[in-house]
């Protein structure tokens, strides 16, 4: 009996170790909008977030995560997945994972906001993501036939079963086929005009998952950096965390510390509560600035960084880094299981593009790369065990007249510029919102001219363009639902924190229809609409 096939869109931390957990002899091939080095993995700054000192413990993670997640995150599976991270990273420092360490040879362990010990693991200082690409590249050399500059537009469904997936390649729509497709392209990044990743992130996973039938859910709680490099308007990057885990400090223009009195954890309070300090800040009319003359050796500790400014062309020694708030996370997406499989069959998520509930409302630092991992392996372990066991799936590429009727479908292109748009969600839909500047939004995206473009003629652009649209929609939906205000959801006219009315209860998307409202995520659902 054949291995069966997997097809992955993407090409991050997640699709890697999906590819070096599967079998040998699986047919893997692997889908990316542009080269495999160009996705969010290769820009992560902060670490890998586990267990390693013996006054901690998961039990200790587990807390601390869902803290950070604001009562929306799932315990059990939190316990699950950072239980079996904390075994993973054992096994890569095992493997000869190049962790940073100090003078004694002992891993260098970190600290970063809402975490209770030092248990970030970090490799070439502040070049984690970059280091762990390159491992993983070099370890599934060769297991997946790799094409690049490739992008989804449609998944093919037969039968009830995601069987492959059409793409805009070469200039032409080529169908991909497979026992299994699994879904690891990143989160959406591109809906605001701030951003810490690649600008290829553009929910193309979510609303292809969506149209095939899978669930949608947690779109409202969008995290936001507290400090993204903006200089003169123009972004230049991420500025990690781990900065004020080693001393940096908040500061406005008149020199007084953003946090102060804001949280018992100061600067390193929860990314939820930083961002919106750094905003109030703004609003007033003052700059904000993160001062780092109380880091010890900056430039030998964050030498990305310190590219970074040196590209800004700001002088490290003058210890001022002019940051803003700016999107980093999406904690909802495709509503998958704690192996990945979505509703669809056949149909698995994976990395940012998923929604486990690990996350809850709000990301705990440094957790993201931990669930890549190992997501990626439960995903492999899943996809294997039970995909069809049947003739082997043609996985070479198939000319655009294979369905002819699939391939005849269109896509609602809206004439509007990326840049108007990233305006408008930002405007309305960021750190604060409140149901004026919402439904204003809404209804600026609802009247939005579009024009129905073939499949087979769309450009890569334009289905970036439409498929924001869609999930902007959907983005502002959930956040006028929502009522209240908890993790990286903040209403100004629903400040109250945690609303005991919507403990535990998720706003899902599912078939086109109206969104579910499910309590203790599994049970109780019920339609609403607006």
């Amino acid at each position: 009996m054949s291995k069966p096939s997997v097809l992955i869109v993407g090409a991050g931390a997640a699709a890697l170790s999906l590819i070096d957990s599967l079998p040998e002899g699986c047919d893997v091939q692997l889908l990316t909008k542009d080269s495999v080095r160009s996705g969010n993995s290769m820009y992560a700054q902060g670490g890998i977030a586990a267990v390693r000192l013996p006054e901690d413990s998961v039990d200790c993670h587990v807390q601390d995560t869902l803290t950070a997640g604001d009562g929306h995150a799932d315990a059990v599976l939190a316990a699950e997945l950072l239980a079996e991270g904390s075994d993973l990273i054992e096994r890569l420092d095992r493997d000869g994972f190049p962790f940073d360490r100090d003078a004694q040879n002992r891993i260098r362990l970190g600290l970063e906001g809402a975490h209770s010990f030092h248990r970030i693991f970090h490799a070439g200082g502040d070049a984690t993501g970059r280091v762990l690409m390159d491992y993983l590249l070099a370890r599934t050399s060769g297991r997946a036939s790799v094409v690049e500059q490739a992008t989804a537009v449609k998944l093919v469904v037969e039968d009830g079963r995601c069987v492959g997936v059409l793409a805009l390649h070469e200039g032409k729509l080529t169908e991909f086929r497979a026992d299994a497709v699994v879904l690891a392209s990143g989160g959406c990044g591109s809906l605001y005009a701030h951003y810490t990743g690649s600008s290829g992130m553009t929910g193309d996973g979510l609303m292809l998952a969506y149209e095939a039938g899978a669930e949608l859910c947690d779109l409202e709680f969008m995290q936001f950096h507290p400090t993204v490099l903006v200089k003169n308007g123009t972004t230049y990057g991420l500025i990690s965390e781990a900065v004020r885990g080693e001393g940096g400090v908040l500061r406005g223009e008149d020199g007084r510390p953003v946090m102060e009195g804001r949280h018992p954890l100061g600067d390193l309070a929860p990314r939820d509560v930083v961002a919106r300090a750094i905003h109030e800040r703004m609003q007033s009319g003052q700059n904000v600035y993160l001062d780092i003359r109380g880091c010890v050796r900056f430039r030998e500790r964050f030498p990305t960084i310190t590219g970074i400014l040196e590209q800004a062309g700001i002088d490290v020694d003058l210890g001022q880094i002019p940051v803003v708030p700016g999107m980093h996370f999406m904690m909802g997406g495709i509503k998958v299981d704690a192996s990945g499989a979505s509703r669809v069959p056949g149909l698995y998520a994976i990395g940012e593009a998923a929604c486990t509930g690990l996350h809850g409302a709000n990301r705990l630092a440094s957790n993201s790369l931990l669930e890549a991992l190992v997501l990626g392996r439960r995903a492999a372990r899943h996809s294997f065990d039970y995909a069809p066991r049947r003739p082997a799936a043609d996985t070479s590429p198939q000319p655009s007249n294979a369905a002819a009727a699939l391939h005849a479908g269109t896509l609602e292109v809206p004439a509007v510029s990326l840049a108007e748009l990233q305006r408008q969600m930002s405007l309305h839909a960021s750190i604060v919102r409140d149901a004026a500047g919402l439904r204003r939004l809404e209804r600026w995206l609802r009247k939005l001219p579009t024009e129905p473009v073939p499949l087979s003629a769309l450009k890569r652009e334009q289905a970036e363009l439409a498929r924001l649209r869609q999930l902007a929609l959907l983005v502002v939906r959930s956040a006028l639902l929502r009522t209240e205000s908890r993790g990286a959801h903040y209403r100004a006219d629903y400040p109250a924190r945690l609303d005991p009315d919507w403990s535990g209860r998720t706003i899902t998307y599912r078939d086109q229809t109206a969104p579910i409202l499910r309590t203790e995520r599994t049970t109780s659902e019920c339609t609403v609409s607006l």
